[in-house]
């Protein structure tokens, strides 16, 4: 994952690059420091790099015989170009050194700043929505606890009654507001082809449509799946909405496979998306 220290580290890493070839007598302690700080950054950055972008960050730190990058400037910094006195003056231009900062460093550099920018863009918000999402599947599996309690009756008062979908999302609202700041009910998506959708609860900073289902008997497995379906289709054209969850109270035991069902109605790797939460009683 390209994280936010990953990103702060660049600043430094082109500083030390950049005192590494000054004549004081820090200059190599300097260039230690660089070798060392870039190799365990470089090293972590790949990992977090999906192959394509990997490949082109490599690239920038390889180099070649002919054009030497990243990978020679942090090995020696300080190694001086030996036919510097041997050349007319207009050639002398990068310096003295076999490998100059401006083409050896900092323009390979650049780039590779570049590619970490264009992978934060694409990693960041689905991790941030999979933190989210193991929020809320916390939560659903322990929905069935809080409904039992709610249920009780205390002190010669009637429990809460939970009979269908509406008096699930009652309770399915109070805990959100527990854990996220903007929770927003029953948002309607853009009116296309022929209708619109109702989301549940959109968490409006998260970016996540939430969507509350109670099996019942006249409710079948097949018949919230393809529900679901028809949600993500609709939910997709709501602007505010980058991913779904979807919890499915089941507190008869319907659904006999609850593992394989979330597993067949969730989407991990896709553009929008999708996590289903089975929570029985």
């Amino acid at each position: 994952m390209i994280n936010e220290p990953l990103l702060r580290e660049t600043e430094i890493l082109e500083d030390l690059a950049r005192h590494a070839q000054d004549d004081s007598g820090a200059a190599e302690e300097v260039g230690r420091d660089l070798r060392d700080r870039y190799r365990r950054w470089y090293e972590e950055v790949l990992l977090g790099l999906p192959d394509e972008l990997g490949k082109r960050f490599r690239e920038q730190y390889e180099g070649s015989l002919a054009k030497p990058r990243i990978k020679q400037y942090v090995r020696e910094p300080q190694k001086k170009w030996s036919l510097y006195n041997h050349v007319p003056k207009p050639l002398r231009a990068h310096g003295p050194w076999q490998y100059p900062f401006e083409s050896c460093f900092l323009e390979p550099f650049q780039e590779q700043k570049h590619i970490l920018a264009v992978a934060s863009r694409h990693t960041r918000p689905h991790d941030r929505m999979t933190d989210t999402f193991g929020v809320l599947s916390d939560i659903s599996y322990r929905l069935p606890m809080a409904v039992s309690i709610l249920q009780r009756p205390i002190q010669g008062r009637a429990g809460l009654s939970v009979h269908d979908e509406y008096d699930l999302q009652r309770i399915l609202h109070a805990l959100l507001t527990l854990h996220f700041e903007d929770v927003r009910p029953e948002e309607t998506t853009p009116s296309k082809a022929g209708g619109s959708y109702r989301i549940d609860f959109l968490l409006r900073r998260e970016k996540i449509a939430v969507e509350a289902k109670m099996m019942r008997r006249s409710l079948t497995p097949r018949k919230v799946g393809d529900q679901l379906v028809r949600d993500i289709f609709g939910y997709e054209r709501h602007e505010d909405v980058e991913g779904l969850f979807a919890v499915i109270y089941d507190p008869e035991r319907q659904i006999d496979n609850p593992r394989g069902f979330e597993s067949d109605l969730s989407k991990r790797d896709s553009p929008f998306p999708v996590r289903v939460v089975v929570t029985q009683g």
